[in-house]
């Protein structure tokens, strides 16, 4: 109870900070401090009635997702950004930004360090108080594996008077991790990761979007690389063995409605030795739509709304199990600037290599909110 006190109060404080409006800017929500200096980051709590073929899992409370940021914007040419986040399903810290940029003119920056990927928007931008679901979809977490940062330097801008965003990198890409470290079959998100890069080799990454209204966007994305290493000291243990990543996400308003949805497919060389045991095409889609019921809820900064979400993923197109598929409903109080508090339940079917079912359920209370 204490937990949730805190949050109601870093709510209200919200409201005093500001957020910046720059189509190049990487923050996306409320900060503190000068116009050079920006500060600040988001939380979730999470309250739930957990329950995997029956049985309540006991950890009903958790801290979802802590963020923290610090962007330093000495100049109108300059920026500079450290970014991190400690997230609770992957029960791990990770550095999502050490990053600059370099504004060359008014269309076109120059990034280099460690940023997140462009494979799709939920990628670049899936800061808590901004979802309408406590959970990301299967597709970002399980294939795309947000958040999904890599070292690396690239260009991104925009033409046609803003109607057209592109981004170009070369980064580390993935590591034999998605084999090596996942037992139960290829997990792209297992080799995200790849600080080091170990193969020598980088990879090439980036995403076009057109945006014809300020309401819809639609946006293609890809990564291409090799994962493995190659050589051990100089003895050459393997030929270059390459993983393909596309992903094609869209957002609009339709029917009183606001539209988003995302999908993405995984093409991975896998040694002649695992093929059979580990997926070499996966793929996953998404699509999710949400209404305001009210627009005006006890103030004129508070709405009230809600959503619903089909996801699936099949981690291994060769197999009849190796899936999942899940549905999920919200109902959401937001206040503005974007802080929610959702009442949520959703319902997955889970399938193992030999295609056994495993039922989840759960009913869901959480609360998220810049600070």
């Amino acid at each position: 109870m204490k937990q949730l006190l805190v949050l109601a109060l870093l709510m209200l404080c919200a409201g005093n900070a500001r957020a910046g409006s720059d189509p190049f800017s990487i923050q996306n929500g409320p900060a503190h401090g000068p116009d050079w200096l920006a500060v600040g980051g988001h939380g979730e709590l999470r309250l739930a009635e957990d329950r995997v073929r029956g049985v309540t899992n006991p950890e009903w409370f958790s801290v979802s997702r802590v963020n923290g940021f610090i962007h330093f914007t000495p100049s109108t040419r300059w920026r500079m950004a450290l970014e991190g986040t400690w997230d609770h399903p992957t029960d791990h810290f990770m550095m999502e930004r050490i990053e600059a940029g370099f504004r060359s003119n008014s269309a076109l920056e120059i990034h280099a360090g460690v940023f997140p990927v462009p494979l799709g928007r939920v990628n670049l931008s899936h800061d808590s108080p901004e979802n309408e679901f406590t959970e990301l979809s299967l597709v970002a977490t399980q294939i795309i594996g947000v958040p999904n940062a890599m070292p690396g330097i690239g260009v991104k801008g925009t033409a046609q008077d803003g109607h057209l965003v592109y981004e170009a990198d070369v980064v580390t890409g993935y590591s034999d991790g998605l084999i090596t470290e996942s037992s139960g079959g290829t997990r792209l998100p297992m080799g995200r990761a790849n600080f080091g890069d170990g193969n020598g080799w980088p990879a090439l990454t980036g995403r076009l979007s057109l945006h014809p209204s300020d309401k819809t966007e639609w946006g293609f994305a890809g990564i291409t690389g090799p994962y493995n290493d190659t050589q051990v000291g100089n003895t050459e243990v393997d030929e270059k063995r390459w993983v393909h990543v596309f992903v094609l996400d869209g957002q609009t308003a339709w029917a009183g409605m606001r539209w988003s949805g995302e999908a993405a497919v995984g093409i991975i060389d896998v040694p002649p030795s695992l093929q059979g045991l580990y997926a070499e095409n996966q793929w996953g889609a998404s699509i999710e739509a949400s209404r305001v019921l009210l627009d005006r809820m006890f103030t004129h900064r508070t709405s009230l709304s809600c959503a619903l979400r089909a996801d699936a993923v099949d981690f291994d197109r060769d197999q009849d199990g190796d899936s999942r598929q899940r549905v999920s409903a919200s109902m959401n109080i937001h206040h503005a600037p974007r802080s929610v508090v959702r009442l949520g339940w959703y319902y997955e079917l889970a399938h193992d290599r030999f295609a056994n079912d495993t039922p989840k359920a759960g009913l869901t209370f959480t609360a998220a909110t810049y600070f």
